[in-house]
This record gives structure tokens, C-alpha cells and sequence, in this order.
């Protein structure tokens, strides 16, 4: 009888990690989910906006696939550079010369990286009439309220309670 109990558990234990790895295996990756959330949501939106034709939709759609690809390998260069510009700072007595390299070649990385977004953008504006060129600047001048660096960080200023002026003694 504990044989039976024993092999039932086991088989219970098996099956339940099988079943996990098929789900962790079907399961999109973070990149993937990002991907998806972009091209549903801010890509509906816009196109919407736009008033894209059938055929600027889908010479759209084929223009930022190929821009997915093609920045895959920027986009890794980049996480390794990080890694390395992390390793060099972290490290137990920091060298200033291999921290200074890691952060130059992340800034050009960078700059190289911003360079092929606007590449990007151009193509994607060659494909708009001007009325819609209009549009997409009023679509992102929208969308940028509040957004990018300094709004990230400003949204978090804003919330913070006024502080008393110093009193003067």
C-alpha cells in the first residue's frame, strides 16, 4: 500500500512539472508581451489617429517588423555593454580607466542606437501624406506629456508635499 501511495505521489509530482514546462514553454517572453502591447494598443490608437489605408497599414506594420529584427542585436550589444559598465562599477576596487571605457562605448552605443530609431521614423513618415505627417506630430506631442526622461522623473517631484519656506530668524 505505501508503494502504491508512493508512485501515485510521484506521478503526480511528474506530471505537474511536465505541465509547467509546457505552460513556461508556450508562454510568451517579455520581449514578446512589450511587443504585443505596442503593436496592439499605441498602434490601434494611431493608426486610428492617422487614418491609415489598408496599404499604409500593412507597409507599416512591415516596416516596424523589420525594425524588431534588425534592432534585436542592437539591442543585445547594448544589455552587454550595460553588464559590463555594471561589472566595472561593482567591481571590488574600481579601475577609473574601465569604468570611463564602459561609459564611452555605452554613449556611442547609445548615439548609434538613436541614430537608426530616427532612420526608422523617417521611413515610417516617407510612407504618410502631409496631412497625416500633421497628425502624427499632434498624436506624439500628446503622448509625450509627461513622458521621457525628465517626465518620468518629474511626475514623481510633483507628488511630493510643498516644503515650508525656511523661516528667517
Amino acid at each position: 500500500m505505501r508503494k502504491r501511495g508512493f508512485f501515485g505521489a510521484a506521478a503526480a509530482v511528474l506530471s505537474v512539472g511536465t505541465l509547467a514546462a509546457i505552460v513556461s514553454a508556450e508562454a510568451p517572453t517579455g520581449d514578446e508581451r512589450r511587443a504585443e502591447r505596442r503593436a496592439g494598443g499605441r498602434g490601434a490608437a494611431l493608426a486610428e489617429s492617422l487614418g491609415l489605408t489598408d496599404q499604409q497599414k500593412a507597409e507599416w506594420n512591415a516596416l516596424h517588423e523589420k525594425q524588431r529584427e534588425e534592432m534585436k542585436p542592437v539591442m543585445e550589444e547594448g544589455r552587454a555593454l550595460r553588464k559590463r559598465l555594471r561589472e566595472a562599477v561593482e567591481a571590488a576596487s574600481p579601475d577609473a580607466t574601465a569604468v570611463g571605457e564602459a561609459t564611452l562605448a555605452l554613449e556611442a552605443h547609445r548615439q548609434k542606437a538613436r541614430a537608426q530609431r530616427e532612420a526608422f521614423r523617417q521611413k515610417l513618415e516617407g510612407l504618410l501624406d502631409p496631412a497625416q505627417k500633421e497628425k502624427l506630430k499632434a498624436f506624439e506631442s500628446g503622448r509625450r506629456t509627461g513622458r521621457g526622461r525628465e517626465g518620468r522623473r518629474g511626475h514623481r517631484l510633483q507628488r511630493r508635499p510643498p516644503q515650508a519656506p525656511p523661516v528667517e530668524g
